[in-house]
């Protein structure tokens, strides 16, 4: 899954982004850099379901290994100003965490949906989202039988409630857990809920309640409609959560990358190949990848209609200056 960046991203590297949006269109490069898309559709983000049984995966997608991309030497152009959104995010202190989670320290739990059963339609890449991430942590050092993952028909209501209380029971002093969810969420009202393939759903003040018992430091990232709303009870000194949308916005796909636009920005294009590296000092801190991940799934959703652009957010744990391969504890 892992790509070349396109032009303009290779350029947003450089923090000098050239993007182009025209009337209601997604104005972004294909993703292999080869021309722009002609109408490119950004899809409202939903998950895919098939049985319920738990994997460890530790196969690289399509069998490649996250990489980092080796920045460039050459002078940067001036910013391009896009005005709803103002310039790119340059570079930015991030406060290192005073520990390091060891390998054996680190525990993730993934789900990702693609398939759905009839009548809920599919997603286009929510099971490729973690199948993606997983295979960056292990790149990274974490350990594959400490990385749990379910797509499609294993997300089960039962299973997923099982895998939240299993990173729930790691998480003490001095490990590092880590929460994702690409899929769809089911709003009604004020409420949102994960969307499990047998429509076991589960609410968000439920899903916090589940991970509520640890003591550990805790990353939860929501891809998915009205993401936002999942933060009740769960942002603190010691957990982070970010999501990509408010709770009344929609998130989107990107077809051309088979990824939701906020996976690919912040797990593979920023963090795997470097595009967030603001400093250019060949790391890419969890802070530097969500101001890139942030600034850019607005600017290329920024004409979207009829739902408008996304807007990722984040909140909790204020300690952003580490790594995916040094974790904080």
């Amino acid at each position: 899954m892992t790509r070349r960046a396109p032009r303009w991203l290779t350029e947003a590297t450089a923090w000098a982004a050239s993007l182009v949006l025209v009337g209601g269109l997604v104005g972004a490069f294909s993703i292999d850099g080869a021309k722009p898309l002609a109408a490119p559709v950004a899809q409202a983000e939903t998950p895919v379901i098939e049985q319920i049984r738990e994997v460890r995966t530790r196969v690289p997608v399509q069998g490649k290994q996250p990489v980092v991309a080796k920045p460039k030497n050459k002078p940067a152009p001036a910013p391009a100003l896009i005005p709803a959104l103002g310039p790119p995010p340059g570079p930015q202190y991030d406060a290192p965490p005073a520990r390091v989670a060891a390998p054996e320290a680190r525990y993730a739990f993934l789900v990702g949906i693609t398939d759905y059963r009839s009548p809920t339609k599919d997603t286009i890449g929510s099971a490729n989202d973690v199948r993606f991430i997983a295979a960056m942590l292990e790149a990274r050092g974490w350990l594959p039988q400490n990385i749990r993952v379910l797509t499609d028909g294993q997300v089960t209501g039962a299973a997923v409630r099982s895998g939240l209380m299993w990173l729930t029971a790691q998480s003490r002093p001095g490990t590092f857990t880590f929460f994702h969810y690409s899929g769809h969420v089911k709003q009604v009202g004020s409420t949102v809920k994960l969307w499990p393939a047998d429509r076991d759903f589960i609410p968000e003040v439920e899903m916090a309640r589940l991970l509520s018992g640890g003591t550990g430091k805790m990353w939860v990232d929501i891809a998915g409609c009205e993401a936002g709303g999942f933060a009740v009870n769960l942002p603190s000194e010691r957990v982070l959560f970010t999501a990509s949308s408010t709770e009344a916005q929609k998130s989107y796909e990107y077809p051309e990358w088979g990824q939701s636009v906020w996976t690919g920005l912040l797990f593979d294009l920023g963090t795997g190949q470097g595009a967030a590296d603001a400093n250019k000092n060949g790391k890419v801190t969890i802070g530097e990848a969500l101001r890139y991940a942030t600034y850019y799934a607005q600017a290329i959703t920024l004409n979207q209609r009829p739902y408008g652009r996304q807007t990722p957010q984040t909140a909790g744990d204020p300690v952003r200056g580490w790594t995916l391969d040094a974790p904080p504890a």
